[in-house]
């Protein structure tokens, strides 16, 4: 990528022998570092660990259900339906969680620019 830079140097007519000179870049954008992000399973693992543990309660949920509506087993009446509750909150918590992460993680990508270019 190639970068513009503007050179601006003061000469005054008493000191010709001092030459001060100043760059600045036209793009700003190009002095912020992007600092390497980190892998996805370092950042998704806690929502990806709820969805799953919710899907595996959900679906247990549904099979104890199944067994107490049919009387094929000997099965608590309250257990199906708080499997059942319990694992598709955590199920829609992990699915709500990834889209907040990955705003986020925007928010503090555009915090770190708009502190770069205040500097």
């Amino acid at each position: 990528m190639l970068s513009s830079v503007v050179t601006t140097s003061t000469m005054e007519p008493s000191s010709q022998d001092a030459d001060t000179g100043a760059s600045t870049t036209l793009s700003p954008l190009q002095d912020v570092d992007p600092s390497p992000a980190p892998p996805c399973g370092l950042l998704y693992w806690r929502p990806l660990l709820a969805m799953a543990v919710g899907a595996l309660m959900f679906g247990s949920g549904t099979v104890v259900s199944l067994l107490y509506f049919t009387r094929v087993g000997h099965v608590p009446y309250l257990l199906g339906p708080l499997f059942l509750s319990v694992g598709l909150m955590l199920l829609v918590t992990g699915l709500v969680w990834i889209p907040m992460l990955k705003q986020s993680l925007e928010h503090k990508k555009y915090r770190k620019i708009s502190m770069k270019l205040q500097k």
